[in-house]
Order: C-alpha cells, then structure tokens, then sequence
C-alpha cells in the first residue's frame, strides 16, 4: 500500500527579517508587523499554519515537555493575554491588517523606490485583535463542544451571544480590506475571498436571543453559528502562489477559520485543562490526559493536596504553639492575677 502525503507549498503570512519570528513593534494601541514576502523554500516553516496543525501531534520530541497547546488555533484560543497575542502575532502575522505596505509593490517610505525582495509592514490594531481572539475562543469552544459526548448545553448560548455581539465589526472590516487591495496592486485588486453577508449575521444574532429547542437545546443554534463563521471564510482552491498570498496578505483570519473547519469536520481529541487557574485548550497527546502541561498537573496535585490535608495540618501547628507558662492555667483557673514583674 502506498501512503500518500498531502503536498502544499506553504500557507504563510511572510518570512522572518531574521531568525524564527517576524519583527513586532509593539505601541499602545498597535502592533507594527515587519517580514518579507514568503519564498516558500523552506518545507515546515515555523509559521506555516497549516502545517504546524497537521504535525504540530507529531512534533513532540524526547525529553521534551507536551506540546498540544501548540498547534496555531489551540495557540489563538488560549491567547488571553497582550502577551500571548503578541507571541502569536510574532509567530505567524496580522490577524486583522489595517494597513499594509508592500515595498514590492509601493515604494519604500525611506529610500522612495521599489525594492525586491522587499518588505511587508502590517499594522494591526491592539483591540481589533484582542476582540479576533474573543470571538474565535467561542467559536472554538462551540466547535469542541458540540463534537463532544458530554455537551453543556447551558454554556452554549453564552458564546453565540459574545460572538453575535463582536461580529458586527467584519462588514466594516471587509469595506477596509476592499480599500486597501485596490491601492494594493492593480491586477489583484479583487474583493475579499471571506464576506459576512447580512443574513448570515442576522442568523447569528437571532440565535443569541433563541429560546432552546425543547428537544435539542442550544446545540442547533450552535450548529448554525459555527457553520455561518465557517461559511463566511470558504475553503478556495488558488491557481498559483501569488493568489494564494493574497488572500492572507492582510490578515491569516481566514486560515485560522479553515483550521477550524478540520476540527469541526473531523474532530480532534481536544480537552480542556483540569487545572481551575488554568483552563485553555489543548490536544490530547494520549488517553486520559487531563492537563495541560506538567507544570499544571503539578501545581493543581498540590492544591489538591493541600485542600485535602490542609485542615488537618493546620491543626496540628496549631497545636504546637507556644504553651503559657507554668502556673498560669492555675491562675486562670481560680481568677487569682497574674503578678506581674
């Protein structure tokens, strides 16, 4: 029998100026992304998500610690933090863009002409992210969840309403990113592959006010929710490279969808960590894992511990304090003072 490997030339935002990661200046309000145009030469790269998710289960080395937070939608989910975000924006680019220059293509703002290989510098607003991050932890939780044996049909309706509330931002998303290819480069200057159409968004918001099914609960409202996000970043065969790139050129969100989309096709084993201060995401390296990382397992055994033992312990110190001195307790006893001295 043969096995054939699926063969892609890499789904990548841009290369690294240097070393593993692309350049990020962080501001107050913005992240200023900086790499070059992706040459597709090197098999594996770091930031290929598509890639990093069909081997990220088989990218565990010896002696290395567990690796099922790595994968780049697990990675997104669990990006709670400026710095998480930042790490991930470090690693595989702009979310969100909401510029763009390409000095292939317009001129360097510093030597005024065109360069080659040239340089990508992507802007991406702070908040725009961190809300990217927020409706995508939902959308992942519902897609796990709903692939469950054990569906907490209570939890459901909570995430269709942080999604329908923070979705509204992508019509106005799609009319910038139309704005920025058509100052772009002429002849790609087509529309976004992805598009929230009305309805779809109306579909969403109606089932963040549904009643639950009698039967089914929440789960077929969840169904419809993941299904319009999937369907509004659809799967798009490119006739070559420079098409491919430029459906990411101004944001890997559609990628991070179609990742998505194969988890929600064809589930993964993906749990949530049982530790109570942690709780992100990962993907079972083998059955019955219930942590995250060692670090977790050993923090939570020792809360464990201490809550089980805890009393009793602090019993016995307790009782270890320092005793009163002697003819004291007589004193007590028979309300006679204590002299002093």
């Amino acid at each position: 029998m043969t096995n054939v490997e699926q063969i892609h030339p890499g789904y990548h935002w841009g290369d690294p100026l240097q070393g593993l990661d692309l350049d990020v200046v962080v501001t107050a309000t913005e992240l200023r992304i900086t790499g070059r145009p992706p040459t597709y030469a090197m098999p594996g790269h770091p930031s290929d998500m598509v890639w990093q998710y069909e081997n990220s289960p088989r990218l565990v080395a010896i002696g290395q610690a567990r690796t099922g937070t790595l994968a780049p939608d697990v990675s997104f989910a669990n990006a709670d933090t400026d710095d998480k975000l930042i790490a991930f924006v470090k690693r595989f680019g702009p979310v969100v863009a909401s510029r763009v220059l390409d000095t292939r293509v317009m001129p360097d703002p510093e030597s005024g002409r065109r360069e080659a290989p040239g340089r990508m510098v992507a802007t991406q607003n702070l908040q725009e992210v961190r809300n990217e991050q927020v409706i995508f932890r939902a959308a992942f939780e519902l897609a796990v969840q709903l692939n469950s044996d054990t569906i907490d049909d209570a939890s459901i309706q909570p995430r269709i309403r942080v999604i329908a509330e923070k979705i509204r931002e992508w019509p106005r998303q799609w009319e910038r990113e139309c704005e920025l290819r058509s100052s772009d480069w002429a002849q790609w200057a087509d529309k976004p592959k992805w598009q929230l159409i009305p309805e779809a968004l109306q579909r969403v918001t109606e089932a963040s006010e549904s009643r639950p099914d009698p039967f089914f609960g929440f789960k077929v409202d969840g169904r419809v929710v993941v299904c319009e996000l999937l369907n509004t970043f659809p799967g798009i065969a490119f006739p070559n490279l420079i098409h491919l790139h430029s459906s990411i050129k101004f944001g890997i969100r559609p990628l991070l969808y179609s990742l998505l989309r194969r988890r929600f096709a064809f589930p993964r084993g993906t749990d949530v960590c049982a530790s109570t201060e942690c709780r992100n995401y990962f993907n079972r390296e083998r059955e019955g894992q219930k942590f995250c990382s060692t670090e977790c397992s050993r923090r939570q055994r020792q809360r464990d511990y201490w809550q089980k033992s805890g009393k009793d312990l602090r019993r016995k110190r307790s009782k270890k304090r320092v005793k009163p001195a002697k003819g004291t307790k007589d004193a007590l006893k028979d309300g006679n003072a204590i002299p002093s001295h």
